[in-house]
Parts: C-alpha cells; structure tokens; sequence
C-alpha cells in the first residue's frame, strides 16, 4: 500500500492502480475496490471506474469520522461523474455461457448491467459448441438489454431441414437454416464506438490551458506598454525624437516586445476556442451508423450520415 500511496504522489497514476490491483488479488477489501476506482476515473477508463466505485460504495462502512464522510462523499461524487459518462448494457444469456463484448470476456454477476462506452457493441454467448450474438447501441446514461438464447437441441435438426423456418433473434444457427442455401449471411456492422473521455478531458484541458497563456500575454502586453510609454516620457517633453537616446532604445524595445505579446496572445485565444468547439462537436454531435445487408438481389446500405 505504501509503494501504491507513493507511485499517486509521483503522478505515476497507472503503475499506483496496477499495484493496488496486486493489494485486491490478496485481500478484496474495501481500500483496494475504492482506489482501484478512484485511480480508473483519473486515467479516464469510466466503465472502469463505475465498476470498481459500485464495488466500492457496496462494502465501503459508514463514516463515523468528518475524514471518512468527506472521502465517502467523494467516491459517490466520482461514481455519479463517471456514470454519466457511460451507458449499461444489461446481458441474458443461458446458464453457463461465456459471454464476451467486443472480444472480450466479461462477467455477469447476479444479472446486474455491464457499464460500457457509448455506441455500438457486439454481444457473443457461447456454450458447448453453440453461439449467439447480437448487436446493440447503447446510448449515454441509457440502459440496454441484449437477450441471447438458441432453440434447444431436438429443434435444431428440423429447423435446419426448413429453410423458410423463422430464426429466433441472437440464435446461433447456421447461415443455410436460418436463410436458405442461395443467400449469404449478413454482414454485421462493425462496433461504432462513442466519444472517448480522455480526449474529451483532453481538449477541455488544453483549450483552458492555451486561454491561460493568452491571458498571461495580454497582461504582458499591457505592462511592456506601460514601460514603453515611460521610457519615452523619461526622454523629456519633447519625446523620442533622437533614437539614440538610451531610454529611446529602452522604449523601443518595449513597444516591440508588446506588439509580439500581443501577437502571441490573440493566437493563444484563437487556438484555445477552436480547440474547445472542436472538443464540443466531438462530444456533442451524434454519429450516424450505416447498414450493410447482402441479399440474392444485390447489396442493400441503410443508415444515417
């Protein structure tokens, strides 16, 4: 725990969580499930993080000190943050089953949703020999529900015999039952994954960064003004008239550092708003999907662009 409490001091936030990952293999307590999910929040994994947070508010005590209230009350304040960040895709599957999303394996515990990234995701059951899948969008801060089953063994056979027979949807039956043996099978749409949190966090932070320089410019720019102005005044009343006067020179100078600040500034102010508008419609404007079905009379594209 102390090398873990040292790599989140030194910013080295996912060597911290890979250490308390060991901590949780060890000792499934309560400190590990919370910082395992505070520390997935921080590197922007929110499916992550809303796992480890649910764990975390499920085992953690109740406070009996204003130290533990106030980290408490931090935890539920990062799990509501990173629940908005993502959808729940809640998977029924027969007992036994393997599932995986997107290729990878997941558990289902007790039936409860899977947090998972917006967009379009592809469902896979299997079990002894079978298959089911499905593909489902899940929308932000929504919840979906992808039910796979498959006939039962003495329905299979006769399915197959008849290729008019109608195919329960998620079944895993073969192309030739399901459609007959002149036409191909669909092609699935590939996943549409939604917008990613740490670029998001990303744009936020370097459109706030560069208004921040541009905010140090402008203020540069006014005090080189400023300076310019008294160089000159200091040459007497009748100003910079004779450049080879050292507090000419001096006021030069400054006139010219402040119209580079200047420049630099608008430029900072400039690229930090169309950073943030980019970052805006990136997170903001939906993304249209397309269908693809082939068929015996030829290939079919549907979908919103």
């Amino acid at each position: 725990m102390a090398q873990a409490h040292a790599a989140v001091d030194e910013g080295r936030l996912a060597d911290a969580r890979d250490l308390w990952m060991a901590v949780w293999k060890v000792e499934r307590s309560q400190v590990a499930a919370c910082n395992l999910g505070a520390l997935s929040f921080r590197l922007g994994e929110a499916p992550a993080a809303v796992r480890w947070l649910s764990m975390c508010k499920e085992i953690m005590r109740k406070p009996r000190t204003p130290g533990e209230r106030e980290l408490y009350e931090s935890r539920l304040a990062d799990l509501a943050r990173a629940r908005q960040l993502v959808g729940e895709l809640r998977v029924v599957a027969p007992a036994g089953a393997a599932v995986t999303i997107d290729g990878e394996p997941v558990e289902i515990e007790d039936g409860k949703p899977v947090p998972i990234l917006p967009g379009r995701h592809v469902v896979r059951a299997s079990l002894s020999g079978r298959a089911a899948v499905a593909e489902i969008d899940v929308p932000r801060g929504g919840t979906r529900e992808a039910r796979l089953t498959w006939p039962a063994p003495s329905e299979e056979p006769r399915a197959a015999r008849e290729p008019g027979a109608a195919r329960e949807p998620g079944s895993a039956l073969e192309p030739s039952a399901a459609r007959g043996p002149s036409v191909p099978r669909p092609s699935p749409s590939p996943p549409r994954p939604g917008p990613r949190p740490d670029v998001i966090v990303g744009g936020l932070g370097l459109s706030a960064a560069l208004a921040a320089v541009g905010g140090v410019m402008m203020m540069a720019t006014e005090k080189k003004e400023a300076a310019g102005r008294a160089a000159a005044r200091s040459a007497g009343p009748s100003g910079c008239f004779r450049m080879t006067w050292p507090m000419c020179r001096e006021s030069a100078s400054a006139y010219s550092d402040m119209r580079a600040f200047r420049t630099v500034g608008i430029a900072a102010f400039a690229a930090g708003g169309a950073v943030l508008g980019a970052t805006l419609t990136y997170a903001l404007v939906p993304r249209g999907h397309a269908e693809l079905t082939v068929s015996a009379e030829g290939i079919e594209v549907a979908g919103v662009f």
